[in-house]
């Protein structure tokens, strides 16, 4: 069985789940803490993609200096770093 097919549905799943959590009816001072919920949701997402960037960027058979660059560049700016990672450093072609 490939876990990579089912972890974009596993990851929407668990975010649905945690955004109805957060939908509840809420008075008063616990506004504050209902809109907490939502960035601490947001940064789990984000060091999610991180470290989704990071293994895939140990997994491929990259040249030993492009894993460095981008592993800084990922690591530096993390959740920029992750996107561009996956926007242009992923290319699909074989590297040699």
């Amino acid at each position: 069985m490939n876990i990579r097919k089912f972890l974009p549905l596993t990851l929407l799943l668990g975010l649905s789940i945690l955004l109805t959590a957060c939908g509840e009816d809420v008075s008063g001072g616990e506004v504050i803490a209902g809109g907490i919920g939502i960035y601490v949701i947001g940064s789990i997402l984000a060091f999610l993609l991180v470290v989704w960037a990071v293994v895939d960027l140990l997994k491929k058979p990259y040249p030993m200096e492009k894993k460095i660059i981008w592993g800084i560049v990922i690591l530096v700016i993390p959740f920029l770093g992750a996107v561009l990672y996956f926007v242009l450093g992923r290319n699909k072609q074989s590297v040699v």
